[in-house]
Order: structure tokens, then C-alpha cells, then sequence
């Protein structure tokens, strides 16, 4: 089997897209031959020969205009080619991609994991033939086309690690107010006054939007203020396939975003064996089975669970493992991903 995929970024070193590059390798190891367009090209170095690359030219400046016509010819140039198309994250793509589609009669399946209802959602589900997501919150559109599968992590690259240093905390996500980073720094504040003053927290990622790049430096004005300095690092963007060691090295992984969408951060980090604590609603109806101080309402967050979570055993972090495993594997994603083409 031949597919064409289509997603934002292919660079086994950038923060944010870095997974697709796992994606993409995995997922060629099931077909003959895998082709991706994507808006930009990074590090793509060690993939397997029968992966081809497209890239409409980001990475050399932003050119609309380019980038569109870019499409249109690697459209028309790898269609007769495949058996059907991925279009994976934004519904840009899918949109794109669907008039050739239509065209060359190949079968469309479009991923998304949002919880917004736009009206691009509405188009791209009405012109697929199939939608895909991980989870139902990701996913807040009432369609008979969509399938719920799994978030695909590499738990190969997410492995597991049981001893680690107990006041040791981490965040990983975009740097961005919908993220409420600032909570979890008036959180460190109270488990050092609290708990004990030797707590370090890490944060990795990186501002994409003005309004962000402002946020990233209150929150560093915020951390001067409070005297968290010597426990609180701001580490910046770091690629995806780098940040195992820093969730083995962590006790605890923080996830207060207020997206609804079910993270894949918190995911990775239950695969290495880190205990989550969120208030994201998407992940009340996982965690609170587990262990029920895993997730809290946001308005209600305190050190009181922290204290006991801090002590957890071994049995808690394997089975947060055992879940991904199960559920969330992308060995078993990029498997279903195929049969969907059949």
C-alpha cells in the first residue's frame, strides 16, 4: 500500500512537531511506500528509503503564495500515485487536498484534535470519508464519519523509569496563558514554603505569539518576585525525541491547560512513569479511575494532594504506564491508520 500524508512540519528536532517525525517512521514500517507534503522541512535525517519528503518552503520564508501553487503541483504529481491521503492536524489540509481527492478518487481520512467547531471543521468533515482523533473531547463535533483512536505515543522512545528524585517537577507544553503556567509557579511556591524548599520545577516550550512572548516574561517576572529562582528553570524549546530523560528525571508532570484536548505531554509522561497532576478536564475520566488525586478542578488546586502523591509507589507509575500502553500506543495507531485504507 501507497499513502500520501499531510501535516504541518517534518523535523526530528523541533519542540512541538517533533513527534510527527516518529509518526511518519513508524507508520512506513506497515506500507510500500509513504510520500508527506508538509508546510516545512527541518532535520529529517535517519528515515527509512521508502519515505519521500515534499516540503512547499517554509523553511526557506513564508510565501503564501508559493506554498499554495507548491500544493497544487505535488497534488497532482503523487495522487495517481497512492491508494488514499492522511491529512493530519490542521484542516487546512484536508480542505486542500479533497477537490484532487475527488478527482483521482482516492479515500480521504482527515485527523483532528481540537475542541474549537469551525466552520473549516464542518467543510473538511463533510468531504472526507473518514475522521479521526484521539479522544471524543478532542473532538466536540456530532459526525458519523469519526472514529476515536488514540494519541500514537512512541512508548519505545517513552520508556519507563521507576526511581527519581521525589520534589522534582515538570511542564511541557506551549508557552501560552491557556496553559496557566503561572498557577503551577504559585503552586511551587506553596509546596516549597509547605512541603520543603529544596522543590525544583522545569519548564519546557516556548512562546509562538506576541501575546506569549509577553506571558513568557511575566512569568519570569513573577518567578523573581516570589524568590523561586533557585527552583524554577525555564529550559526553552527542546525536540521532542530529547525530552524522555527530562520526564524520567520527574516525579510529577503538571497539565492545567484549559483546552480541553487530551495532551499528549501528559500522555508521554504517564509512558516514562510520571505521575500527572491536572486540572484539564480531558483526562477527569482517566485519571480520577487510577488514583482520584490525580486530577482537581482548577479553582480548588493546593499542595494537599501533592503531599501524598509525592510518596507514591512504584504500582501507580506502572499502571499509568500500562494505560498509554494500552490505549495510546503508536505501534497500535499507526496499524488502525492503515486498516482504515483497506
Amino acid at each position: 500500500m501507497k499513502l500520501l500524508m499531510i501535516t504541518r512540519k517534518i523535523d526530528k528536532d523541533d519542540g512541538l512537531a517533533g513527534f510527527t517525525y516518529n509518526w511518519i517512521k513508524k507508520l512506513s514500517k506497515h506500507l510500500d511506500k509513504l510520500y508527506v507534503i508538509c508546510l516545512e522541512k527541518g532535520n529529517i535525517s535517519g528515515l527509512p528509503y521508502n519515505i519521500e519528503i515534499y516540503s512547499l518552503g517554509k523553511e526557506k520564508g513564508k510565501n503564501k503564495l508559493k506554498e499554495f501553487f507548491n500544493f497544487q503541483k505535488f497534488a497532482i504529481k503523487l495522487l495517481p500515485k497512492v491508494n488514499g491521503v492522511f491529512a493530519h492536524q490542521n484542516p487546512e489540509y484536508g480542505l486542500l487536498i479533497a477537490p484532487w481527492c475527488k478527482i483521482f478518487r482516492k479515500k480521504l481520512i482527515s485527523w483532528y484534535t481540537h475542541k474549537q467547531v469551525s466552520l473549516r471543521l464542518r467543510i473538511l468533515n463533510f468531504l472526507s470519508n473518514k475522521m479521526v482523533t484521539a479522544s471524543k473531547e478532542s473532538f466536540r463535533l456530532k459526525s458519523k464519519k469519526l472514529t476515536v483512536m488514540h494519541h500514537g505515543i512512541d512508548t519505545d522512545l517513552f520508556s519507563f523509569k521507576e526511581n527519581r528524585d521525589k520534589l522534582s517537577f515538570l511542564s511541557i507544553s506551549r508557552i501560552s496563558e491557556t496553559k496557566n503556567i503561572h498557577l503551577m509557579i504559585g503552586l511551587i511556591k506553596e509546596i516549597k514554603e509547605k512541603i520543603d524548599k529544596n522543590v525544583v520545577f522545569k519548564i519546557v516550550g516556548s512562546p509562538t505569539l506576541e501575546k506569549d512572548t509577553i506571558y513568557l516574561k511575566e512569568l519570569k517576572n513573577k518567578v523573581e518576585d516570589l524568590n523561586l529562582n533557585n527552583n524554577i528553570k525555564f529550559l526553552g524549546s527542546i525536540a521532542n525525541n530529547k525530552t524522555p530523560i527530562l520526564y524520567q528525571n520527574a516525579n510529577i508532570f503538571f497539565n492545567f491547560s484549559d483546552t480541553g484536548s487530551l495532551d499528549k505531554t501528559v500522555l508521554e509522561a504517564m509512558s516514562c512513569g510520571t505521575i500527572p497532576f491536572v486540572s484539564n478536564e480531558a483526562f477527569k475520566n482517566i485519571l480520577t479511575p487510577i488514583n482520584n488525586l490525580l486530577y482537581v478542578e482548577k479553582d480548588r488546586l493546593n499542595t494537599d494532594n501533592i503531599k501524598e502523591i509525592i510518596n507514591m509507589d512504584n504500582s501507580l507509575r506502572l499502571e499509568l504506564r500500562k494505560y498509554v500502553e494500552n490505549k495510546h500506543s503508536l505501534d497500535s495507531l499507526v496499524k488502525e491508520i492503515k486498516d482504515l485504507f483497506l
